[in-house]
């Protein structure tokens, strides 16, 4: 039976596992497809490259040790 409408933590049934499989697939299609927009994202901002290396790894000025950090506090 293929599942049509959209699967909610409210509207899913626990007792069907191809409902709840259908749920899973949902979840983890829509985590891919942000972790891929993420990934695009630092693509076009020059910060990762197309294998997913970080380009920038120098810490700010305020992150490295031995800073004077001031916070406002």
């Amino acid at each position: 039976m293929a599942i049509t409408k959209r699967l909610t933590m409210e509207n899913v049934n626990l007792d069907d596992q191809a409902e709840m499989d259908a749920f899973d697939d949902q979840i983890l299609s829509a985590g891919l497809e942000r972790v891929r927009a993420e990934g695009d994202e630092l693509r076009r901002r020059g910060l990762m490259d197309e294998h997913g290396n970080l380009l920038l790894t120098e810490l700010p000025a305020d992150m490295k040790k031995g800073s004077e950090r001031d916070f406002g506090g």
